[in-house]
């Protein structure tokens, strides 16, 4: 809903909403196959992957349960897991040394976050995706005010986060700004 709401304006972009928690996403089982190709896992998890590298950018909005929805950081866990084999091809050996030759699938992707809370406290979950995907080398724009990583929504009940005015103004600020970076 929020995503929805955000991109309103945003008539001419060209634009796909996919919610994880309609699709079809595994847990890693470390089988390591996806070091020489995509993973091996039979769900949308592939799909979603190839979704993202012709994406000019990508909006992560999650809301923030303990720490982050366990679908999302199942994907998360499996973003990573693609990058690390493929990084240190050979990882199961002693010693293995990064692959000189890799190239990160998503380096350079910019990327923004949104974060819905109940009670506004986002870092936790804000910093383990920030991490994770910076990690993978994707470029975070970063909002222009705490917590900087991402724009924190207030929102418990379904609808809530659409009476945030402030706050979706503030996310279509960062949108902004995801889509200055591909000009």
């Amino acid at each position: 809903m929020l995503v929805r709401e955000v991109l309103k304006p945003m008539r001419e972009a060209d634009y796909e909403i996919i919610q994880l928690a309609e699709r079809d996403i595994e847990f890693c089982d470390l089988c390591g196959r996806c070091e020489f190709g995509n993973c091996v896992l039979e769900d949308d998890f592939n799909e979603i992957v190839n979704k993202m590298r012709v994406a000019d950018g990508i909006i992560f909005s999650f809301p923030k349960y303990f720490s982050a929805p366990s679908k999302f950081l199942c994907f998360l866990e499996r973003l990573s897991m693609i990058h690390h084999c493929k990084e240190y091809r050979g990882f199961r050996k002693t010693g293995a040394e990064p692959d000189s030759s890799f190239k990160p699938p998503f380096e350079g992707k910019p990327f923004c976050l949104f974060v819905i809370s109940a009670t506004g406290r986002v870092e936790e979950p804000l910093r383990l995706a920030a991490y994770e995907l910076v990690g993978m080398k994707m470029k975070l724009i970063m909002h222009d005010s705490w917590p900087f990583l991402a724009v924190p929504i207030r929102g418990e009940d379904r609808g809530e986060v659409l009476e945030d005015q402030k706050g979706i103004e503030d996310c279509r600020r960062l949108v902004r700004r995801l889509d200055d970076i591909n000009y």
